[in-house]
């Protein structure tokens, strides 16, 4: 079963527009975000999934000199852009990243993906119950589970946010990598200029690693 990371972005943020392409020590944060993410070792490919409006962006220049997959779809149903993404690359194992998040942990990834396969769920993740902090988060759902939302959910949020519907579905099993501690006070990541201003001081406190 193939084990796709189909990750969300958009350069035309109202909040904080072209947040994704804020540059970090010469590169953007969604080049990052996806260099981060590439060390996953349960994720077999990574596909970009963007707004018809970012066709001509320079978001297409960054995925393609990272070596990765783009793929165009709704503005603002981002669930029907989620299941038609994941249904032309015959996507077993859907994981959703959000492109907003340059934090991501490639290592809390695979263990959201392992506990996925182990516990044999519909739908996993790790941003509910004792929660990492804001810009770690990890959802992974069966193709199956994500057709169901798709063809059911009708409320904006669930449309807006893909995995809602899935999570509280009774029909789904589902599994919830908790946190030793709650960091749900953490914000790692990227909605305002401070929240740049906080990652731009963790990558240059670690820099050059």
């Amino acid at each position: 079963m193939n084990t796709y990371a189909f990750v969300q972005a958009r350069t035309g943020s109202v909040r904080f527009p072209n947040k994704i392409l804020k540059k970090v020590n010469g590169k953007t944060i969604f080049e990052i975000l996806l260099k981060r993410l590439s060390r996953s070792k349960e994720i077999s490919k990574i596909i970009v999934v963007a707004p018809k409006s970012d066709k001509k962006s320079e978001l297409k220049n960054i995925v393609k000199k990272n070596k990765q997959k783009i793929f165009y779809g709704s503005e603002n149903d981002v669930l029907d852009r989620y299941y038609k993404a994941a249904k032309y690359y015959k996507a077993n194992i859907v994981v959703r990243i959000t492109g907003d998040c340059p934090l991501v942990d490639p290592k809390i990834v695979d263990e959201v993906i392992q506990k996925f396969k182990k516990k044999k769920v519909d739908f996993a993740c790790n941003n509910e119950a004792l929660p990492y902090a804001n810009g770690l988060d990890v959802e992974v759902s069966t193709f199956l589970a994500l057709e169901d939302a798709w063809k059911k959910a009708k409320k904006i949020s669930d449309r807006e946010h893909v995995m809602p519907y899935v999570s509280r579905s009774s029909k789904n099993k589902k599994y919830i990598l908790k946190s030793k501690i709650d960091f749900s006070n953490l914000r790692l990541t990227l909605d305002y200029q401070e929240d740049f201003d906080v990652i731009l001081k963790i990558f240059n406190y670690f820099k050059p690693d």
